[in-house]
């Protein structure tokens, strides 16, 4: 390959060879590895870049990904043309060579190649033509190489790596699976030019890239690493029993040339039948984005790690709602009955009870017994407390909640789940993602009034997460890319008492009713109705801000006379959203249809 060939891009497709040769001569050629800085915000722009080779991120505050810039575009331009300060940090993604212009070079090319002006003009046209006002943060595009890094001791296992080619594949598209035994013995691994060069062969043959390190072979496990997009870290679920794992030198390297959200965490057991444990002794010394779980011995787990690494995995959100909950729980049976399967949940109070039991694989069928059986048998709201901190008995409560999920933690769950809480400390939405689940669920269905709020270790102030965010369809969009359906509850829109105002009895004739168990039968408000109705009304406001945008929105409705604690139409409840799910699945032209959604959707 010739000099002028790695000008061989669209922005200097017009130029001639002898052109290119004159750019060459004017210019610096710069070789970055993977995480150095090309240039810092708010530097002064007296450089503009051309990328020949390599990817780049463009960090906003050096930390929002707001645009990715690949091979044969510029960088910088805007601020160099404009004579303004740099406006983000742009960091090589990958090992990277970029054309250096200063603004003297600039001007000399200029006068002496006024074809090299109109083909940097053109390229200027089309970067101002794509830009908006203000970039959102950018949802990173599908990743085209991947690598595998062991985690802990234990290797990559072979079963794996082939389980996952094979599930991306069926995703469409070639995988191409890579290792240090594929590099040509004449090429030198520890020639960053060469191993570039070989790589981007590879990506020219089409597919995607699956680069499996570990064979022994350290310069090429890191040299191949640096060209990845997304690195998975592999564990074996087992090294944790006796405390967090070392971290493997390999992976000591890598994890700082990634950004978190790029590195997710995948720990296998050879059997499905294994329990998952442990979990916290991996993430307390790694931060990634996403932690999986993996049965060696079970496809569809390698297929839903497939779905997230390309954007077509699947989320469900759960809105709160007290007893129309089971309302959730009917829509999901008619969703499973089509053949939709989620690969990750998150809720608000009594969604997030239903968010949880999905992760832990539960049936719609066990999730209504273990409904009734709480709120009915056990009466887990039903014990009055002095209504100094709350109305209801949260000792009562915390210790049904207990029975119920023992020492399960949200971590070792078998899919990805999360939790939202209002956070009256910070002013802010507490995610849980880890942790005892019977805390996620107390934090997150701390109903203001009508129980007391969750004190964490360092102080904070946790209620319902409804007084936030009663539907947290942010924090999934976080989480990963794809598609979601979202599950809202609501109690209906017209809400009349018959009781009267002044018929209110005083607080001596109240006192007496509570002591003597008498219930004169009044439709009056009460107070964890009140407080629990005003959160999905303002929560139903601000989800107009979110949108629905591609995502799906089920919203059933509710049976004559139900209410947020009307727990005994639990059953006529779960059947009324299964029927309208039904019905809705049957407009969109049946299952086959749903599924061509999630797909169209991805």
């Amino acid at each position: 390959m010739t000099k002028t060939d790695s000008l061989n891009h669209e922005i200097f497709a017009d130029l001639s060879p002898e052109d290119r040769q004159t750019i060459l001569d004017f210019a610096r050629l710069r070789k970055l590895r993977r995480g150095e800085m090309l240039v810092r915000q708010g530097e002064v722009a007296d450089t503009v870049y051309y990328v020949l080779r390599g990817k780049f991120d463009v960090l906003r505050d050096g930390r929002h990904l707001v645009a990715e810039i690949m091979a044969g575009e510029p960088v910088g331009e805007i601020a160099f043309f404009g004579g303004l300060p740099r406006t983000a940090d742009v960091q090589a993604s990958r090992d990277s060579d970029v054309l250096e212009l200063s603004q003297q070079a600039y001007a000399a090319l200029s006068a002496r190649l006024p074809a090299f002006t109109q083909a940097v003009l053109r390229s200027l046209g089309r970067r101002l033509a794509a830009a908006t006002v203000s970039a959102p943060e950018l949802q990173p595009r599908v990743p085209d190489a991947v690598g595998l890094c062991a985690a802990g001791p234990s290797p990559v296992p072979h079963k794996l790596v082939h389980g996952l080619a094979e599930a991306l594949a069926a995703q469409g598209g070639r995988v191409q699976i890579l290792t240090a035994g594929d590099f040509p013995d004449a090429l030198d691994a520890a020639d960053d030019d060469q191993l570039s060069d070989w790589f981007a062969a590879r990506e020219r043959d089409g597919g995607r890239l699956l680069v499996v390190t570990g064979g022994g072979n350290e310069a090429w496990d890191r040299a191949a690493l640096r060209q990845c997009d997304q690195l998975l870290l592999v564990g074996r679920a087992e090294d944790a029993r006796h405390g967090p794992p070392a971290a493997h030198p390999l992976e000591t390297y890598v994890l700082p040339l990634f950004r978190p959200r790029q590195i997710s965490l995948i720990l296998w057991r050879d059997q499905a039948a294994q329990p998952i444990r442990d979990t916290e002794h991996w993430l307390t010394s790694r931060q990634v984005h996403l932690h999986h779980h993996v049965a060696l011995d079970r496809a569809p787990d390698l297929e839903r790690i497939s779905r997230f690494l390309t954007g077509r995995a699947l989320g469900a959100v759960f809105g709160g709602g007290g007893a129309l909950g089971t309302g959730h729980i009917g829509a999901l049976r008619a969703l499973a009955a089509a053949g939709i399967r989620f690969d990750m949940f998150g809720g608000t109070s009594i969604g997030s009870s239903v968010a949880v039991a999905c992760a832990r694989d539960d049936s719609t069928a066990r999730m209504m017994e273990d409904f009734e059986r709480f709120f009915l048998r056990d009466r887990a709201l039903g014990k009055m407390n002095l209504p100094l901190y709350s109305v209801f008995d949260h000792h009562h409560l915390d210790r049904r909640l207990q029975e119920m999920h023992g020492d399960q933690r949200l971590e070792d769950l078998p899919l990805n789940a999360y939790t939202v809480a209002a956070n009256l400390s910070t002013h802010e939405l507490y995610v849980h993602r880890s942790g005892p689940c019977w805390q996620g669920l107390r934090t997150s269905a701390s109903i203001p009034a009508a129980l007391p709020p969750y004190i964490t270790d360092l102080g904070e102030v946790l209620v319902d997460g409804g007084i936030m965010d009663n539907v947290p369809i942010g924090v999934m969009r976080g989480l990963k890319s794809g598609p979601n359906l979202i599950f809202m509850l609501s109690p209906g829109a017209d809400w009349r008492v018959g009781s009267r105002y002044d018929g209110l009895p005083s607080r001596w004739r109240l006192a007496w009713r509570l002591l003597t168990r008498r219930h004169d039968g009044s439709d009056f408000p009460k107070v964890g109705e009140i407080v629990a109705r005003s959160m999905q009304v303002t929560s139903k406001r601000s989800f107009r801000g979110a949108g629905v945008g591609s995502d799906m929105l089920l919203e059933p409705p509710a049976v004559p006379g139900m209410g947020l604690f009307s727990w005994r139409l639990g059953r006529a409840q779960e059947q009324a959203a299964y029927d309208y799910t039904m019905r809705l699945i049957e407009q969109m032209g049946g299952p086959e249809a749903l599924q061509n959604w999630h797909a169209g959707a991805a």
